[in-house]
């Protein structure tokens, strides 16, 4: 039997920026700065997390 692997939602990339305070608890300038080189319009949360906490981590460096 096959396991049904249950695939992310994606999000037009301005609505993860425009609720990142609720979202990712940054301000919508820490979404920019970490999707800089993303050109993607559709992103899932765990892909937008993920490029935050790598962008704050080389920030912090």
């Amino acid at each position: 039997m096959a396991a049904k692997i249950k695939q992310e939602q994606c999000y037009p990339r301005q609505e993860l920026i425009d609720h990142s305070e609720i979202l990712f608890q940054v301000k919508p300038e820490v979404i920019l700065g970490a999707l800089h080189h993303n050109s993607a319009q559709e992103l899932t949360v765990s892909e937008v997390k993920q490029a935050v906490t790598l962008f704050l981590e080389e920030v912090a460096k």
